[in-house]
């Protein structure tokens, strides 16, 4: 378990038909204005921000992200962003398809599905890169959906912030910042009760600290 927070929370209100996100994943996948991220995505980042450089400070990690500190990722465009997960994490995650998408001022997202394309109740991973606050921000769809509360953590030392959404599909959401102002964003998605709450968390946790381990090595 890659994070310092794994304490479990309560159900949040629905999100949605089985087929009402499959449409939503399809559209998303073809649109890159119309992205993944809420507005509460964002509203996770500066949360997580915050609180997480106070736990990172208070913790004297020597590792702990602070603003301004140059970013240790960079240069990730559609053409790399697939890689920041590698094969071998991707073949333990049984993904079946690696879709990247450019996104626009400079960021980038891969979707990486465990179910056949066009599944009614698709599942899988979403990892994306956004150089800029002002990248992140742009992905905002205008979903009208209530998350968990965001949670502040650390992931190999960076600040973090992690949302849960409940419904007929269940998600959690992380924003980890990276330094520089740029961010990385993991998802996991799925059917309804396909995973425990605890497993959602520890699934986002733990891919984002192997992103982050594969920058190190």
């Amino acid at each position: 378990m890659a994070s310092e927070d794994t304490s479990a929370h309560d159900s949040g209100p629905a999100v949605g038909s089985p087929k009402e996100a499959a449409s939503a994943l399809t559209q998303r996948r073809r649109s890159p204005a119309t992205s993944m991220l809420a507005l509460t995505a964002v509203i996770s980042l500066a949360v997580g921000a915050g609180l997480g450089y106070a736990i990172a400070h208070s913790s004297r990690s020597t590792s702990a992200s602070t603003p301004g500190s140059a970013p240790i990722i960079a240069g990730v465009s559609k053409k790399t962003v697939c890689n920041l997960v590698s094969g071998a994490t991707q073949q333990q995650l049984s993904i079946r398809e690696a879709s990247p998408m450019a996104e626009e001022k400079g960021g980038a997202s891969c979707y990486l599905m465990m179910t056949e394309d066009g599944a009614a109740e698709p599942a899988g991973f979403v990892v994306a890169f956004y150089p800029t606050t002002a990248s992140l921000q742009q992905t905002v769809d205008g979903t009208d959906v209530i998350p968990e509360k965001a949670e502040p953590l650390l992931i190999e030392g960076r600040a973090a912030a992690r949302q849960v959404m409940y419904g007929d599909a269940w998600k959690a959401q992380l924003t980890v910042d990276i330094g520089g102002g740029a961010t990385l964003y993991v998802e996991r998605f799925g059917p309804k009760d396909s995973l425990s709450e605890r497993d959602l968390r520890r699934a986002v946790d733990d891919l984002a600290a192997s992103v982050l381990k594969g920058q190190k090595a």
